[in-house]
């Protein structure tokens, strides 16, 4: 009995030859291969670590001289040092005495080029990143990629990462040179760029609204090595009650009158971030139909600025928002309305959490018994500046359970309950209610909408009334009294409050007053909204980063039809490499490589971007490691 081992370049490949020498007596025989791990005496009580298992193959063969061939591939771990494993044919009999019958290992020698990659398919812009896995006894001295199969060298790096924007099928060519030798190998048809209508699987990229629209057909997820960002105008369907699940980096950063909507057809799970601490945002946002929660958040960073989230659904999950166990989470300026949840849970649901919830215009929502804003297990979260109205549930519109928010600078202007509250004791202060509440500076005067909602729950519109303040509304102006939460500043009237916000500086309650005010105003607003809220955003993934990193610019309408400068900067100052001098930047992926300006490779250590736009300077921290 032999065994060898071969590779892919992505998967391992044991092959085995069994002569039967002599006679078998034993039934029901089994051979399977086994990849296994040399472990130290003091590691542990065994010496050898099973790392993958191939499962029983049936051994008929059993007259002397008959021959047996098989083989197994296994998926290549990343992890796995070739120069520790060892591979294994082993034949044994599946009976209750287990006797082994014949055994060969493998240790293995030479060098092999193999790699893993984070995603295989995808729509135009794809990001592949590749690892590279190589072996050789006497150490790899250097790397060629031809990774779109023109017979073109495309990187010397050693984990390089790539950009495809066409459609269609690319092979992948990899040489690694020892010392000694250089091996080469390739993988046909091995990435492949997939149109938009059909998409499902690993996402991995940058999306823009030329592919539009983005179809989502089955579950997606974006792992601990990717990142998908996406640019403004996108629009993004999901069917079949598929899911979109973040393990690794999604970031929507957008203007205003340009969002990006996530909708279906039907009905869809939503999107849920899951164990991530990379830095996920969400800016203008239109996010409608999920049947489960519109967005889940677990144990992970999310930020939601500018949002419009409506017409979702829910029941034991929040039908807008679902948090649980986590803390660094913002909801900011956004609209939250005419959501529905059935069950237990709020429309906004927080478990173990405790989020930063400010200038929200949360209105026309129905709930169940969790009402519409629901917080459990020590949510202890700070609620500022919000307008919550019109909204229509079985209990208290916010209920509580073992927690105690803070509602600051609100208007609570809900006709029923507004606190159901269970071992629970909320602190409201300088805020407005229809029913008397204990706190400094709380009032029970109408709050004067100019156009609300005809009335409470999701069967009546909240996205298109208007929840600006009347001019002799008593919200305005009654917010807490410390600069702190002053309102902004008109610049054109010094002393007084900037539009949506009223009257002098002192805060005024809901959600125009304060540090911002929310996206939900009406089309004669709209150009002057956009104005004040230039959003220019750099984009860099990966980040930390080893050998390249990319580069997306998202610029205000008005910065795309002007020239930019983009630089890398030292921690002292100094330009380092020049990325972009005086040219429109307008829907397009950058690149450094980790090369100053004279072609020589940086030391590790944190950088700069310095991005310089017409209307703002924008900086951006990197950390290269080598």
């Amino acid at each position: 009995m032999s065994v060898e081992m071969t590779s892919t370049g992505t998967h391992l490949v044991l092959s085995t030859e069994i002569e039967v020498t002599g006679s078998i007596t034993s039934t029901n025989n089994k051979l399977f291969f086994v990849i296994s791990k040399y472990v130290p005496d003091y590691e542990a009580d065994y010496v050898n670590k099973v790392m993958a298992y191939s499962g029983e193959i049936d051994f008929n063969i059993t007259e002397i001289g008959e021959i047996m061939h098989a083989e197994h591939s296994f998926e290549l771990d990343p992890d796995w040092d070739l120069t520790e494993i060892n591979a294994v044919a082993i034949v044994q009999s599946w009976t209750d005495s287990k006797d082994i019958l014949q055994a060969a290992s493998y240790s293995f020698s030479g060098i092999i080029p193999m790699f893993s990659t984070n995603v295989q398919t995808g729509p135009p812009r794809l990001s592949v990143q590749f690892t590279d896995c190589s072996f050789s006894e006497d150490g790899i001295v250097s790397w060629e990629w031809d990774l779109d199969g023109d017979y073109l060298i495309d990187s010397f790096e050693q984990n390089p990462n790539f950009i495809y924007n066409e459609e269609g099928s690319y092979d992948i060519t990899l040489w690694i040179h020892d010392s000694y030798e250089t091996v080469e190998t390739t993988f046909e048809n091995y990435i492949t760029v997939t149109d938009c209508s059909n998409i499902s699987g690993a996402l991995s990229g940058f999306w823009t609204a030329t592919n539009n629209p983005y179809i989502i057909t089955d579950d997606v997820y974006i792992n601990e090595e990717s990142a998908l960002l996406i640019g403004p105008r996108v629009e993004i369907i999901v069917q079949n009650n598929s899911q979109i699940e973040v393990f690794g980096r999604m970031a929507v950063n957008t203007y205003r009158s340009n969002p990006v909507v996530f909708t279906s057809d039907s009905v869809w799970q939503g999107i849920k971030f899951t164990n991530t601490q990379e830095s996920n945002t969400f800016y203008n946002c239109h996010i409608s139909n999920a049947n489960n929660c519109a967005i889940y958040v677990e144990s992970s960073i999310v930020e939601i600025t500018n949002c419009r989230i409506f017409g979702n659904s829910g029941t034991n999950l929040g039908a807008a928002v679902n948090v649980l166990n986590s803390d660094d989470i913002l909801l900011h300026n956004n609209v939250i309305s005419n959501n529905i949840n059935s069950g237990s849970a709020g429309v906004l649901n927080f478990d173990n959490s405790n989020p930063t919830v400010t200038n929200n215009i949360i209105v026309n929502n129905t709930g169940n018994s969790g009402g519409i804003i629901s917080c459990f297990d020590s949510s202890n979260g700070s609620f500022v500046n919000n307008t919550i109205s019109n909204n229509l549930s079985e209990s208290g519109r916010i209920f509580l359970q073992d927690s105690s928010p803070v509602f600051k600078n609100s208007i609570l202007a809900e006709n029923g309950e507004l606190f159901e509250s269970i071992n629970a004791a909320p602190v409201v202060v300088y805020s407005q209610a229809y029913e008397a509440l204990e706190g400094l500076g709380n009032i029970l005067d109408d709050p004067l909408f100019v156009e609300p909602s005809e009335g409470d729950g999701a069967e009546f519109d909240g996205l298109s009334a208007h929840w600006y303040l009347e001019d002799n509304s008593p919200c305005i102006d009654t917010g807490h009294p410390s600069e702190t939460y002053n309102d902004v500043e008109d610049p054109e009237n010094p002393g007084f409050a900037l539009f949506p916000a009223m009257g002098l500086l002192r805060n005024d309650m809901g959600a125009f007053g304060g540090d911002g005010f929310a996206d939900f105003v009406g089309i004669e607003d709209q150009e002057q909204i956009d104005q004040l809220t230039v959003l220019n955003k750099i984009n860099v993934y990966p980040n930390p980063f080893g050998t390249s990193t990319n580069i997306a610019l998202q610029l205000h309408a008005e910065d795309q039809k002007l020239p930019v400068k983009l630089g890398v900067y030292n921690i002292k100052g100094q330009l380092v490499k020049t990325i972009v001098n005086n040219y429109i930047v307008n829907d397009h992926i950058l690149n450094w490589n980790g090369n100053d300006k004279s072609g020589e490779k940086v030391a590790s250590g944190i950088y700069f971007l310095r991005l310089e736009t017409n209307s703002t300077t924008n900086i951006e921290k990197l950390l290269l490691i080598k």
